[in-house]
């Protein structure tokens, strides 16, 4: 496809543009400098101008002819203008001499037959450019039409109308060319309006001829062959706006339709604003001078349009913020409430205090697996599944949400069904199987508000018994961890499988009769049934030594807290039983080791726990003391 720009791909275009520039300074400077005699301004005024015009139609036509795209618009103008051009070619050869010339006549069909051809090349123009157009573009387009039409039927209309005699027809002939230039204006300033910001250039260079073109029409009208300097005046007007639209033809290279994206955009509403000011200004002045009843009728019309893109905008507006709020709390994946919904809702029940509820988390497990396997798509559809059903099994009590990633989580009253019942509901509906596949949940359940009067709280209680529970798992990183570590045990020392055994059963009694929670019961004896993992970097030599213990040897022994310490320490799951580990050997009256801590210094999972605080005081712990009576234990 050839390029379209004039100056580099299109010498000869442009070498046209230029010779007709030229062409037409030398007709204005003869024409209304009434150089040299009659002959030769009979010459000037028939052949260089209609020489002018005619070109002018070819440009345009030419544009049609050697770029594909846009093709019909731009064949249409062209035609328009040549269909002007033969017309004044009629006038030249057949009327030029005639005295008074008849009215109307065949040139003057031509004349008008330049106007529809006009308005389909437009209108085509605007449909290459603009694939799609919203409403409001039509409504601005509508706008800027009615505008320029009421502000041009006020500068139209009233010389016009003053000058106009005759015949009836010749009356009808002379009040079609502003009435079609009216519509001519109106068109193209809707385009310009209507279009987005990079074609515009092209319309406005349209638009400039077209204004340029239609004062030329009043021009000659109005002074009704009484001006000889105005007729000539309007004679360079015309073909002046000819070679405009024929610069506006090449003004752009061919360009893909687009879709308009104007909702948002001040710069968009620019010219209609400023086309419906002109019009409060028009209609201000109406009121000292008589400006038409056609252009009051315009103009009330103009501003009618305005007030329905008001209209138009807010509805538009509304419906932008109420998808807005409910895009900011909404997870679009799932079409649950997300964190932002959960914590909001969490918030204002907490504070109203309507009644007991629950706040349950819940993790899917083996989800990760059927991403890997499945793909990330099949992973979303899956999710979008259980979203779907974990809304329907909650909605007679409460609200589901995601809040990311694999992680749902429900608020429910519990009024009316026991929160064991709503979570046992809930873990149902984030469960499927299949081929290859099982997707199940953990959770961890928060009573409202007996555990917890806060948010905040109430999502840290509800995410550390989540983990807890998943923690237990037999395929979690923490079983499999605990698993792999005891395992290394019983290679290392077989015979203390037994002993670990019921040091673990002793500390889940002492643990259960403390009213310990299921979580800190689970850290409780994990870190029973691990708490001589270290020993594993004692020598054998000193761990089944006969006899007594060097002190050098006593040191290294003390040290393996610290090593079963590190080495649970490697796995993040693990991190709250590594430290009941290293303080496993320290004993109540500060003798033990290897921090030598007494009494109240035990350190407790979480300074706030009541129960481990309890623990540390209780004399019970006395019991324990006795339960690690296995060969190494007291070194």
């Amino acid at each position: 496809m050839a390029s379209a720009h004039p100056s580099r791909s299109h010498t000869p275009l442009t070498a046209s543009l230029w010779l007709l520039t030229v062409l037409l300074a030398a007709y204005g400077v003869v024409i209304l400098g009434s150089l040299g005699g009659g002959s030769l301004q009979d010459f000037f005024g028939r052949w260089v101008y209609d020489a002018v015009v005619l070109g002018a139609a070819m440009v345009v036509l030419a544009r049609s002819v050697r770029v594909e795209a846009e093709r019909r618009a731009w064949l249409a103008l062209g035609i328009a203008l040549l269909l002007w051009a033969l017309g004044q070619t009629y006038y030249s050869v057949f009327l030029y001499y005639s005295s008074p010339a008849p009215f109307p006549s065949p040139a003057d069909a031509l004349f008008l037959a330049f106007y529809p051809a006009s308005y389909v090349g437009l209108v085509l123009l605007l449909r290459a450019r603009v694939a799609h157009l919203e409403p409001l573009a039509w409504v601005d387009g509508l706008i800027g039409a009615l505008a320029v039409a009421a502000v041009a039927a006020a500068l139209i209309f009233p010389p016009v109308l003053g000058a106009l005699g005759g015949s009836p027809l010749g009356v009808g002939v002379s009040l079609a060319y502003p009435c079609a230039d009216l519509v001519l204006l109106g068109l193209v300033f809707g385009a310009l309006a209507a279009s987005e910001r990079r074609v515009q250039g092209t319309w406005l260079l349209i638009a400039i001829a077209l204004l340029l073109f239609a004062a030329a029409d009043v021009v000659y009208i109005s002074v009704n062959g009484q001006s000889t300097e105005a007729l000539n005046l309007a004679s360079v007007g015309w073909p002046a706006a000819f070679l405009l639209l024929a610069r506006a033809a090449w003004l752009h290279g061919p360009m893909a339709a687009s879709t308009s994206r104007r909702s948002g955009h001040r710069r968009h509403i620019a010219l209609p604003l400023a086309l419906s000011a002109a019009v409060v200004v028009l209609l201000a002045l109406g009121s000292f001078t008589s400006i038409g009843t056609t252009a009051v009728v315009l103009g009330v019309a103009s501003l009618g349009v305005v007030l329905i893109r008001l209209g138009i905008t807010f509805n538009q507006n509304a419906r932008m913020l109420t998808a807005s709020r409910r895009d900011a709390v909404t997870d679009p994946l799932t079409q649950l409430g997300n964190r932002r919904s959960l914590t909001f809702d969490l918030e204002r029940r907490l504070r109203m205090g309507s009644g007991e509820a629950i706040l349950a988390l819940f993790d899917l497990d083996g989800f990760k697996a059927y991403n890997d396997s499945f793909g990330h798509m099949a992973g979303d559809d899956l999710l979008h599944r259980l979203g779907t059903q974990l809304a329907a099994a909650v909605e007679p009590w409460g609200k589901g949400y995601r809040l990311g990633g694999d992680e749902f989580c429900v608020l429910a009253a519990a009024s009316t069904l026991k929160p064991e019942a709503i979570t046992a509901a809930a873990q149902a509906a984030l469960s499927e199987r299949g081929g290859g596949f099982s997707i199940g949940a953990s959770w961890g359940m928060v009573r409202l508000p007996a555990e917890a009067t806060t948010a905040t709280d109430a999502m840290r209680l509800a995410d550390r018994r989540m983990y807890a529970q998943k923690g237990q798992r037999a395929n979690s990183a923490l079983s499999q961890t605990r698993g792999v570590l005891l395992g290394v045990l019983h290679e290392r020392e077989p015979e203390l499988d037994g002993e670990l055994q019921g040091i673990a059963h002793l500390a889940a009694r002492m643990g259960r009769e403390l009213g310990l929670g299921t979580e800190d019961l689970d850290v409780l004896v994990r870190a029973a049934e691990l708490h001589d993992v270290g020993k594993v970097a004692i020598p054998d030599e000193i761990l089944h030594k006969a006899g007594a213990l060097t002190d050098a040897e006593w040191e290294l022994m003390r040290k393996h807290p610290l090593i079963g310490e590190r080495v649970l320490s490697a796995a993040p799951a693990m991190s709250q039983v590594a430290k009941l580990v290293r303080s496993s050997h320290e004993r109540w009256d500060g003798s033990g080791y290897p921090d030598q801590l007494a009494g109240g210094e035990y350190p407790a999972r979480r300074p706030d726990n009541p129960d481990l605080r309890r623990l540390q005081r209780d004399d019970r712990l006395a019991a324990l003391r006795g339960a690690d009576e296995c060969r190494g234990c007291d070194r």
